[in-house]
């Protein structure tokens, strides 16, 4: 469980200097509600807010499942209530949406990121 935990803060520490790098401001991070769930990070560019899944996986060989595909139906529902409370407790009516940060760190300390854009919405 310790290495599954120390993976996850890895993958948190590599998605915040990508989203400065591109040229996201860092609002909160491992927002939680109750036990309800987490938003991993809370960002702003320009006048929109956007929400990170954050999902590290360390690389395999041969994988047939990325670490993306970990984020169920009901996951994303979690996701959508949570960036719907921490707007409200924070009195913010802005634009917003939710991305993906799906980080593949290989062996040798190295990693792969794809940035999914607008990857969760509230259209079910």
């Amino acid at each position: 469980m310790r290495d599954a935990k120390s993976l996850g803060k890895l993958g948190e520490g590599i998605a915040e200097k990508y989203l400065k790098k591109k040229g996201y401001k860092i609002l909160d991070r491992n927002f939680r509600y109750s036990n309800f769930g987490e938003l991993d990070l809370i960002t702003r560019k320009g006048e929109e807010v956007v929400f990170f899944e954050v999902k590290t996986r360390r690389k395999k060989r041969v994988s047939w499942f990325k670490p993306e595909d970990s984020i169920t139906f009901t996951k994303q529902k979690k996701l959508i209530k949570l960036a719907q409370i921490w707007l409200a407790k924070k009195k913010i009516d802005v634009p917003w949406q939710i991305d993906i940060l799906a980080i593949e760190v290989y062996r040798d300390g190295t990693f792969d990121i794809r940035h999914l854009k607008n990857a969760v919405g509230d259209f079910w």
